[in-house]
């Protein structure tokens, strides 16, 4: 776009500050926004240039903006139509190409086909945003970030970037369900904007304005009337959360997918419920939210030895335990319910719906819950925790214990907890003590639990533990084919990710 701005001495010059400036200060005797002629094949643009319409398939819906776009100037996009027959939305930005150089080249998709190559930044909007006669403005900054909002309400920054430097056109694909728009005034939308705004403050009284309805944070509904105890979120955390600070708020960086660790301040009990709101999602990215627990203490984690992915935890010394996106995708609102049986069973409750089972951990081992603000997670806050139990947090624990290899199991697992010893479990910390047994009348008892014979061949002794739900139920020979097998957990279906051979003594 330089080298076309050099050579045009006529066209107004948008890299100059003072031409800038001097748009910044009168935007409103800019010409309205219009459709570019230069448009994607399955584009059709009104004869008044401001509607555009995909007409076939899912893509080549490629348009620009008839002029470039000042800093801090607004383009209003108005969802005139919407199908229901494809997946994905609208994706915009701007480009400082001028258009008339794609006049015969268009690619069927802004992203990546364009974003690809310089002088182009575009992302997709989240499909939740794009519902007709929603309005969607967009604009960018001296400092290249460029932000968004839906009907009148600023959304922040949707990505960064952008060389603001030079002349820029609005750039838009009008993909998936995504079929028709309109470029409306926004000096007409910031007058709506306004009005509503007036009218806001005449109905309520000051006494009922909350700062969650300012901020558009949902409140707690299913747990509005419990009683909770303070259970803050530890200082330790990635680099793109940033925490309140009461540190009960967490935040990601929404310009970064991933290092959204969060641990909690001390350890989790057994029997206390942990209970947390969602209260900001983006579908723009895959992937949802982490949960873990571990038995290194957070204050002794340098944030930079953090990985991106999770699961990569795991290698470190301590015990780990992590499952990716719980909760089933958790939207803006849902309230989620962590809790610790004194059997070792996690147990997560979304909305007090029934209790799904996440892992089986060693519950004789101080653990302290984490999670990774991951994908399309974005904004969580920790309510607190507590202590009672009620019918449906007690849920299904006695499930896992139903047949006669469960029960078998059960008596395993919990012997060293009647002994006041320690469960062998993976990735366990060094300084884990050994395996013993204090009482000495039931020292038999303990070894003829521990040398069971394996639930599958019934041959060989019980001598490895699955990782990472952590039951021991078979020899190491049939939990290595049930690894490579099933690779499912025969007692709780979880999935295996590893086999350790135990050594008992």
């Amino acid at each position: 776009m330089g080298a076309n701005m050099s050579a045009n001495h006529n066209q107004p010059n948008a890299c100059s500050p003072k031409l800038r400036g001097h748009h910044e200060s009168g935007t409103n005797n800019l010409p309205p926004i219009l459709f570019h002629s230069i448009h994607g094949e399955n584009v059709r643009i009104s004869p008044d240039c401001t509607v555009a319409q995909r007409s076939d398939s899912f893509c080549k819906g490629i348009c620009f903006s008839n002029r470039p776009i000042r800093v801090n100037e607004r383009v209003c996009i108005k969802f005139k139509d919407i199908s229901q027959s494809w997946s994905g939305a609208i994706r915009f930005g701007f480009t400082s190409n001028d258009p008339l150089t794609y006049r015969s080249s268009l690619p069927k998709y802004v992203c990546p086909d364009l974003t690809n190559k310089p002088g182009n930044w575009a992302k997709a909007l989240g499909e939740r945003f794009a519902v007709k006669d929603y309005i969607l403005y967009f604009y960018y900054n001296e400092l290249g970030d460029v932000h968004y909002g839906i009907n009148g309400e600023e959304r922040g920054i949707f990505f960064s970037g952008v060389s603001s430097n030079c002349s820029l056109w609005a750039l838009i694909d009008i993909y998936g369900n995504t079929v028709e728009i309109e470029s409306v005034d926004p000096r007409q939308q910031i007058s709506c904007r306004r009005n509503s705004l007036e009218v806001d403050t005449i109905i309520p009284s000051l006494s009922t304005i909350d700062i969650n309805r300012e901020n558009r944070e949902p409140l707690p509904q299913v747990y509005r009337d419990t009683h909770f105890q303070s259970f803050p979120f530890h200082k330790t955390k990635g680099c793109n959360i940033r925490l309140s600070n009461d540190r009960c708020i967490a935040e990601r960086n929404n310009s970064h997918y991933c290092q959204g660790y969060v641990f909690s301040e001390r350890p989790l009990r057994l029997g206390q419920k942990m209970v947390l709101q969602v209260l900001q999602t983006d579908e723009l990215y895959a992937g949802s939210l982490a949960f873990g627990l571990t038995t290194c203490d957070p204050s002794t984690i340098n944030s930079n030895d953090l990985p991106e992915d999770p699961h990569l935890l795991l290698d470190r010394s301590e015990y780990w335990v992590v499952v990716k996106d719980v909760a089933n995708a958790p939207q803006a609102g849902d309230e989620l319910a962590i809790r610790m049986t004194q059997n070792g069973e996690v147990q997560l409750m979304k909305n007090r719906q029934p209790v799904h089972t996440l892992m089986h951990v060693d519950s004789t081992q101080t653990m302290w819950p984490f999670f990774d603000l991951y994908g399309s997670t974005i904004k969580m806050k920790v309510l607190g925790i507590c202590d009672n139990e009620t019918p449906e947090n007690i849920g299904n624990s006695a499930q896992v214990c139903n047949s006669r290899n469960n029960q078998q199991m059960s008596r395993s697992l919990n012997t060293n907890n009647n002994n006041n010893s320690s469960n062998l479990t993976v990735r366990m910390p060094n300084n884990s003590p050994k395996l013993t047994n204090t009482n000495n009348n039931s020292n038999s008892d303990s070894l003829n639990a521990i040398g069971n014979e394996c639930n599958v061949c019934y041959e060989q002794t019980i001598n490895s533990v699955l990782y990472t739900c952590g039951h021991v139920c078979m020899c190491y020979e049939c939990a290595v084919k049930q690894w490579r097998g099933p690779g499912q957990c025969p007692i709780c279906r979880a999935t295996i990710r590893d086999v350790i051979r135990t050594y008992w003594s």
